[in-house]
């Protein structure tokens, strides 16, 4: 006889058998009881935890010789076929591949006879999601009103997917996922009952893998049995997943408490060489990580079933770091994680976070005993949460005493009174080195009855400072901005100019500009001197042009026929004889009769 796999020959015939859904079989069963069967079913949930097996249970139920009972026998001739997929009275259609309105239709014709054998035809369409608008629509009213005896069993990974018209004509039932404790369970009946030696480390990492699916666990225990010598143990299991194992996880995190980027750097080499991934081991580290910090907040193994553990492992990883430090730590990996996903060099990602986590402050607290003698070693580091470079008590006196020199220098600038501008006769006869404060500029404009002149010597020196300024690299965009300005002319002490661009004007009027332009022209005038913007005068408004004169016009009426001189004698009566000639321009005059 051919090998049956795992998952087939272990598929549950009862809702006894179910693991992890007693909701749902509870339910079932006592409407099978209390002949409250619905026509129209609709489960829901993640892959392997039992929709297709569930349905295939309740059809043996409603078609069991001693039926309907939620308790079928699995030995009559109706029970073992449904078993062996060749009842006439049940249909299983996958919609993935029978998704179109073709298939709905052929399906509509034949609910309309009766069972061949049992009591009722039940139709079990799997992923029912896969049917297409059209095809869900040729269902909805053969869902809604079925011939007598039918029942529809729908089955679906992704419930958002089917149409809520749908939905409101079934009864859903959600499946959830399986927990790590069940799942390990089933693995052990199975294992026992199946002639396959494994161990109970092994048979929880298989279970922790599966991600609440059944099938994937039956699966995964198949395929360890015919790869393992004799036993499946915990090296089979994570040599045929690829996955990391708990002896680098469990050396990587005592090296990460250690602070020893030697070790850590080496054991990342090794994993390497085993042919192992690095983003596996950054997932293997973030579900050990967690599994410690509920470990330490709770004290228990309730909670962590997720990741089954030693508890002796527990409690000694538990001692090796802060309880603030998990979701740092957590976080760095996660944000690796996400970014080896697209990076052509995992290895570097994967080593730069382990080392600033290496880099952290993340000794364990002072009523824990540390198992590593560099965690008990008084360490004279200051560290940032980031995990950055670790901070001497020397560094930290260098710092100190750097601040308390700035503050003082701070305090003798506040200190200083501010400059005030001298008037241009007693302007210092050498350049000033240092610039005058912001206040004494603002205060520093010319007299307000000074008009600008321009001068051979002002045209001169508005020529020197634009050459000074080009002749230095760093003041070329200086030099373009400036040299936009027009030279008005000069008044004592200042250098006006305009522009037609406000953008530029304002630019120029900025402090970091005025200040390199003013240190410009004290060097080529050995004398104070600012840049002023005058501001554009407004031209004064045209006069408007006066009316030309208006030719007097009067009309000859005596030489007019009658019949022209009669309207113009009434107009005269009513507005008087004063008479504006019309222009000579087409546009006044009337239209011409359009003969077509």
């Amino acid at each position: 006889m051919a090998y049956v796999a795992l998952y087939r020959k272990w598929r549950p015939t009862t809702f006894a058998d179910l693991v992890g859904q007693q909701h749902v079989s509870r339910t079932l069963a006592q409407a099978i009881e209390t002949g409250r069967v619905g026509h129209a079913y609709l489960f829901s949930g993640p892959r392997g935890t039992g929709k297709t097996s569930t349905a295939k249970i309740l059809a043996k139920a409603l078609n069991c010789v001693k039926g309907p009972t939620p308790e079928p026998c699995n030995a009559c001739e109706s029970c073992l076929r449904v078993n062996d997929g060749t009842s006439m009275d049940v249909f299983e259609i996958d919609a993935a591949s029978n998704r179109g309105i073709d298939e709905i239709r052929g399906l509509r014709e034949t609910v309309k006879f009766v069972a061949a054998d049992g009591k009722y035809k039940v139709y079990i369409i799997d992923e029912v999601h896969m049917l297409t608008s059209e095809a869900f629509n040729a269902l909805l009213k053969t869902l809604e009103e079925p011939p007598e005896r039918v029942v529809f069993i729908l089955a679906t990974t992704e419930i958002h997917k089917v149409p809520a018209t749908i939905q409101s004509r079934c009864q859903r039932y959600d499946f959830k996922r399986i927990s790590a404790r069940d799942i390990e369970g089933r693995l052990r009946y199975v294992a026992d009952h199946s002639d396959i030696k494994a161990d109970d480390d092994a048979l929880a990492i298989i279970a922790r893998e599966a991600d609440g699916g059944m099938r994937d666990a039956l699966s995964t225990l198949d395929q360890c049995a015919a790869l393992a010598e004799g036993t499946v143990t915990a090296k089979v299991v994570s040599d045929m997943l690829g996955l990391i194992g708990r002896e680098f996880v469990t050396d990587m995190l005592a090296a990460l408490a250690a602070h020893d980027a030697k070790a850590v750097l080496s054991l990342i080499s090794k994993i390497i060489a085993e042919g192992k991934d690095v983003k596996e081991l950054a997932a293997e580290l973030i579900a050990e990580l967690r599994a410690v910090m509920v470990y330490q907040a709770a004290g228990t193994l309730e909670g962590v079933a997720i990741h089954s553990m030693p508890e002796e492992l527990l409690k000694k990883e538990a001692t090796y770091f802060r309880p603030e430090s998990f979701m740092t730590m957590m976080k760095i990996l996660h944000d690796a994680l996400s970014e080896m996903k697209w990076s052509t060099e995992p290895r570097i990602t994967i080593e730069t976070a382990l080392l600033d986590i290496c880099g952290m402050g993340n000794a364990p607290s002072s009523n824990v005993e540390a198992p590593l003698s560099q965690a008990n070693e008084p360490r004279n580091e200051a560290m940032t949460a980031g995990g950055a470079v670790p901070v001497t008590d020397t560094r930290i006196a260098e710092l100190t005493a750097r601040i308390a020199e700035l503050s003082t220098k701070v305090a003798a600038l506040e200190s200083r009174p501010a400059t005030v501008q001298k008037p241009a006769d007693e302007a210092p006869t050498k350049p000033k080195k240092k610039m005058p404060s912001p206040k004494a500029a603002s205060a520093s404009v010319p007299q307000s009855g000074a008009r600008p002149v321009k001068t051979p010597e002002g045209q001169k020196l508005w020529e020197n400072l634009l050459a000074s300024l080009a002749s230095e690299e760093r003041h070329h965009v200086m030099h373009n901005c400036v040299s936009k300005g027009e030279f008005v002319g000069t008044t004592p002490g200042f250098i006006h100019l305009w522009f037609k661009s406000s953008f530029l004007r304002g630019r120029v009027e900025r402090k970091d500009y005025k200040d390199v332009i003013d240190e410009k022209l004290a060097k080529l005038t050995g004398e104070t001197w600012h840049v002023v913007c005058d501001e554009p005068t407004p031209e004064p408004p045209k006069p408007a042009p006066a009316p030309e004169p208006r030719p007097e016009y009067v009309p000859d009426l005596a030489s007019m026929p009658e019949e022209q001189r009669k309207p113009i004698e009434t107009a005269i009566d009513y507005f008087g004889d004063d008479f504006i000639p019309l222009p000579d321009d087409k546009d006044y005059l009337p239209p011409e009769d359009d003969e077509n």
